[in-house]
């Protein structure tokens, strides 16, 4: 059990200190299990999420409401009106943060830990 909670700890401080990359990226890499950490364009962090394809979530998932929580959300708050312009706001004005895992399991651990220690402003 020590060695699962070391390597979530290790994972852990790796995504925080990885480099910000864009949205392109991230929607280039196919088929890679692991999490997200959305930064608004005041680097406050927005979102922290998983997912088992970064090329589905940020290639198709993003681009529907009724497909992830983060797009109704926003549509929700009232800061835009369409998945359109929440689209446009992904792409141009936000950074991501990506941290690969093995598992999908092992992606749903370190997006709780990351959520409970970061407190994102839409992970309410």
């Amino acid at each position: 059990m020590k060695s699962k909670i070391e390597l979530l700890a290790k994972k852990y401080k790796s995504l925080i200190e990885s480099e910000l990359v864009n949205f392109d990226y991230v929607s280039q890499q196919k088929n890679i299990t692991g999490v997200y950490v959305i930064y608004n364009e005041h680097r406050e962090i927005l979102y922290i999420g998983n997912t088992n394809k970064f090329n589905i979530r940020f290639g198709t998932d993003l681009k529907h409401e009724t497909t992830h929580t983060l797009v109704r959300k926003l549509i929700k708050n009232g800061e835009f009106k369409d998945r359109y312009e929440i689209l446009d706001y992904l792409k141009n004005k936000c950074s991501i943060k990506i941290e690969v895992c093995e598992t999908k399991r092992e992606a749903e651990a370190l997006e709780g830990i990351a959520i409970y220690c970061l407190n994102p402003i839409l992970n309410k």
